[in-house]
């Protein structure tokens, strides 16, 4: 079995990380910024999502017709299931009297 390589997608730091990292670079305590490290990732990310993306897939929606169709029957089911299953259906409002995990006994 033979494996591909994964293709490097990495970017280089940002215009913004490589000046502040110039004008400290006499310093001895240097200040990280919080998205300094990530601008990386994201990047990496969204070029994997662009390299994956099917221009195919996108396109107008043609599918409502049956999507109603289905909605419709699902309403039928439910109709004919009597009065009994609403209860079943709806959320019952909660009694405070419910024992939660963290309750001792």
């Amino acid at each position: 079995m033979k494996l591909n390589r994964l293709e490097s997608t990495t970017q280089p730091y940002s215009g913004a990380s490589v000046e502040r990292a110039r004008r400290v670079a006499g310093e001895k305590v240097r200040r990280v910024e919080l998205t300094e490290g990530i601008e990386g990732d994201r990047q990496r990310s969204l070029q994997q999502e662009l390299a994956e993306f099917d221009g195919q897939a996108a396109g107008p929606f043609e599918g409502g017709e049956r999507v109603l169709l289905e909605a419709r029957a699902v309403a039928a089911q439910l109709t004919s299931l009597g009065a009994g299953a609403g209860a079943l259906l709806k959320a019952v409002p909660p009694t405070g009297a419910e024992r939660k995990v963290d309750d001792q006994a």
